[in-house]
This record gives structure tokens, sequence and C-alpha cells, in this order.
């Protein structure tokens, strides 16, 4: 059975009976918020007569004009801000209602209380030096006789500033290719001595730099490679992206503002179609440890 369809079926079986009350909450938040919002859009055109018009009567003084001005902007952007923080905060409720259901199928992956292996972030060269390693969520699966950590991570040095924000993927696969290689967005600072590669792949080399312990060992960069590296920052939004494959354990970073986030205040939760953005998060990790399988 293909990835997706595992999905699709254990969604209508298993998650979407418990869905419904769900649903029921979501269109209670949007209707609040659409309501809230229309109201404070209403208060904004409200104040932006009243100051025109007092703005025509020199009976009036003009302290009162700041004032009806301030309140005219405010209840604009507040109607605004008021639908951005309750979609973020839906977005929040998602991850810790929804997102749980979704951890079975495929990998069986399950909420790890172990933060991941700040050895394997070390190794990887893809940082400088930190000092704080926290890891927000992290989850545990299996596929292909393949360990799968999933963490929001962050890494700080002193005086909390952070220097990494976003998803760490680890996977420990049981075969080795005999070498480090490291690919990493040209908007990421590059921390490590090996020597740069060339893969002859226009579209790969437009955006990342790719460097190697062996430069012989690196024809697997091929055009396959490319397209799910490609999806990892596509489907994860990633600002900026970091891939080291270090013998058997590659670890992947994705730079993210928000972590995790996933879902829509205004989508129903009742669509399978609506999860395909979440979905395919879980299958590229797949698809690339089938493909780092097959170089066997």
């Amino acid at each position: 059975m293909d990835k997706r369809e595992q999905y699709y079926k254990y969604f209508n079986e298993n998650i979407l009976p418990i869905l419904y009350p769900m649903e029921q909450y979501r269109l209670k938040t949007a209707r609040k918020v659409i309501i809230n919002s229309i109201l404070m859009f209403l208060a904004g055109i409200f104040f932006a007569c009243v100051f025109f018009y007092i703005s025509t009567k020199s009976s009036f003084t003009l302290l009162l004009l700041p004032v009806f001005l301030f309140l005219m902007y405010f209840f604009f952007i507040k109607s605004i801000i008021n639908v951005m923080w309750t979609g973020k905060q839906y977005q929040k409720w998602l991850v810790e209602k929804i997102l749980p259901y979704f951890l079975e199928p495929v990998a069986n992956f399950k909420f790890w209380p172990e933060k991941s292996d700040t050895a394997t972030i070390i190794d990887s060269q893809l940082f400088g030096n930190f000092d704080t390693h926290e890891d927000n969520i992290s989850i545990f699966g299996i596929y292909n006789n393949t360990n799968i950590i999933v963490s929001n991570t962050e890494l700080k040095i002193p005086v909390n500033r952070s220097v990494f924000k976003g998803t760490t993927i680890q996977l420990e696969l049981p075969n080795t290719i005999n070498n480090h290689i490291i690919l990493i967005s040209k908007n990421e600072y590059k921390f490590n001595k090996y020597r740069q590669v060339n893969p002859h792949i226009q579209s790969l080399n437009k955006y990342l730099y790719v460097f190697a312990k062996n430069p012989d060992n690196t024809e697997f960069i091929n055009d396959e490679f490319w397209k799910i590296a490609e999806r990892f920052g596509k489907l994860y939004t990633a600002k900026g992206f970091g891939l080291s494959i270090n013998n058997n354990v590659a670890l992947i970073c994705l730079r993210q503002k928000y972590p995790w986030q996933f879902g829509f205040l205004f989508k129903s939760l009742l669509k399978t179609k609506n999860y395909d953005e979440l979905i395919d998060r879980f299958i590229v990790i797949y698809d690339f440890i089938d493909f780092l399988r097959n170089l066997v």
C-alpha cells in the first residue's frame, strides 16, 4: 500500500470519528473571531467618521483629533491582529491535540522524553559553538530498519542568543556510506573544513554548498537526491537548510520560526486532503530513508 494511502486509511478508520467534537470547537472559534473582528472593524469605521466630521468643525478643539485618529487606527489594526493571534493559538492547539493522531501510521512514532543526540549535532559540523541544546518536542519512530528522531530544537550560546531554531531530523541507518558529506544552504554559515565538491546539478548548486571529507565518494548526490532534499525545504518552509550524512547517521536541520506549525483556522478538520501538508512532511522522511537504504 502506498504511504499516503496508509495515512488516508488510518485517518478514515481511526482519527475521523474522534474529530467531530474538535470540528465543533474549530467552528465556534472561527465564528467568534470573525464576529469580534467585524465589530472592531466597525468601531474603526465609526471613529474614522467621527474624526473626519470633527476635522471640518472649527468649534471642536484640535486636541480631540489625535484621540479619534488613534482610536480609528487602534480598532482597524486590532481587527487584523485578532485574526492573526487567534490563528497562531489555534495552530498550537492543533499540535497539542491533532498531531499525536498522525504519529502511528507507517513509523509508529511515539513522543520521546529524551532530547535528540547532542553529540550527533556536534559531529555533524553544521553549526559552530553552542552551550545549550533544548528540545521542546521530540518523537521517535522506526521505518525500514532506521531509527528516526524528529525534534523541535533550539541551540543557544551565552547571553541566550539562538544559534539555531527549527526542526531536526536524525536518522540512524543500518548501512553506511563511509564518508562525511555536508550540504548547507548558502544563507547559512560554513563551519566545516572539508573540500567543496560540485555535483553538476544546476538547481542544487544555486541554493546549496556541498562539502565532503572524501570528495571521490559523492556520486549518489544526483537528481533524485536533490528532488528529495528540495522537498524538505519546501514542506518544512525552511529559511535555512543543513544536511549531514556521517557514515550511518544523517542529520537534517531545517531553520524555522514556528516548528511543527500546520493547519489553518478556516479549514475543516474532517477533510483528509487538509492534512496533506502534514502527511507529506512524514512521507519525505520515508522517501529519503528509502533512497539512502538503496545505496547498499
